[in-house]
């Protein structure tokens, strides 16, 4: 089989295997209160910034991606944005300050931000509907598998100590070569250099909409390690055991997207939103680690319907040759909204009387109600058709 041909599966393979590395600044979560240990006088929120702080370069990099890729290539831009990851993430192995660590972090995320939105650009321009839209979908369910499997390997690795844990960014190495090894320089439409693009209001809509359920999904992965060592007295492999759990629903469900679309259409979007309430509901409900996990699984559920069909929507909703820079505003606002967590989190804690680690997803479910209530009316009684060529 010709690994050059793009619907090869090594071909897809090597696509998808860059997007291995996206949400892995999360992966560490479950070491955070271990880490807390050693830093004392450090507080519980500035902590959790270990696992987000990382968003906020992110999205300064996000803006400059399609400029320096102009400059030198996609290939070569997705290659400097997997070594930073690689040697900055590692860092925090051989580092005893919390400073040093946190301005490592900064730099993973100039890292990821250079390659975040060439994922999907390297998707748009190898790929055409319907295939394109289930490569979207598979490129969700690889963001899971790869936070899920670290996340794993961290809860084993922590049991050494928290600073083993951020080894698992040397999996950025073996992954870059090989998507150098497979995957050619992609072809560039005519002309496209030239068109000058702007956003729209639909696409403003949907990245405040996305920024918000980022916000949610990371909260879960955030908070489930102070919940499961504070509030339950579990040890740290318990909390990275249950967020592996809603990462690999994450996954299912990004492969089954393309399935799940076609049944229930434009509801997918409310569907998602649902499932992310219903999760948080059974999480503060039961005071258990079967609570708990039942209550992550279930949110993972919600990101990859929900952020897939936003992204799906791109080519419908975004003005005609400004899809590249949609793509970038959705991801900055994901990446604001997983940057903004440990605010969100503290704010939705105020919110409610409840005293516990998992009294922020109270506030949260009714929210998220409440937006499932908006975007159902909407869509039954005021969208219009613009999504029927999506998975047709």
């Amino acid at each position: 089989m010709n690994q050059k041909n793009p619907h090869s599966k090594i071909f897809v393979l090597a696509v998808l295997s860059v997007s291995v590395m996206i949400t892995t600044g999360t992966a560490i979560s479950s070491a955070l209160p271990e880490m807390a240990k050693s830093f004392p006088n450090i507080s519980v929120s500035q902590i959790d910034m270990i696992a987000t702080i990382q968003q906020f370069s992110v999205m300064i990099t996000l803006l400059l991606s399609g400029f320096i890729s102009k400059k030198l290539g996609i290939k070569r831009t997705i290659t400097i944005g997997l070594i930073l990851t690689g040697v900055a993430g590692v860092f925090p192995f051989f580092s005893h300050s919390f400073i040093l660590i946190l301005i490592s972090r900064l730099i993973v995320g100039c890292g990821i931000g250079l390659f975040n939105s060439l994922a999907i650009t390297i998707i748009d321009l190898f790929y055409e509907d319907p295939t394109r839209s289930q490569m979207l979908g598979f490129r969700s369910a690889t963001e899971q598998i790869g936070v899920s499997i670290l996340n794993i390997v961290v809860g084993l690795l922590v049991l050494i100590n928290w600073h083993a844990s951020f080894l698992i960014y040397l999996l950025a190495f073996p992954l870059l070569a090989f998507f150098l090894k497979v995957v050619p320089e992609p072809p560039i439409p005519l002309g496209s250099e030239n068109n000058k693009q702007r956003i729209n209001l639909p696409v403003l809509i949907m990245t405040v909409l996305l920024a918000f359920m980022v916000a949610c999904t990371t909260a879960v992965i955030i908070q489930v390690p102070n919940i499961i060592v504070t509030d339950l007295s579990k040890s740290s492999a318990v909390s990275s055991l249950i967020i592996s759990a809603n990462t690999l629903m994450g996954m299912v469900m990004g492969i089954l997207f393309g399935r799940i679309y076609r049944f229930v259409k434009k509801f997918i979007l409310p569907l998602g939103i649902l499932f992310m309430a219903l999760g948080s509901l059974i999480m503060v409900s039961f005071h258990s680690v079967f609570g708990v996990t039942l209550g992550a699984v279930v949110c993972g559920m919600s990101y990859p319907l929900v952020g897939s069909y936003i992204f799906s929507l791109v080519s419908v909703i975004a003005p005609k040759g400004s899809e590249t820079l949609a793509n970038s505003t959705l991801l900055i606002g994901a990446n604001l909204g997983s940057f903004s967590t440990p605010l969100f989190l503290s704010e939705l804690g105020k919110m409610n009387s409840l005293t516990t680690h998992a009294g922020p997803f109270l506030t949260a479910f009714w929210l998220l109600i409440i937006l499932t209530m908006i975007v159902l009316i909407y869509q039954t009684f005021f969208q219009k058709k613009v999504h029927q060529n999506i998975m047709n």
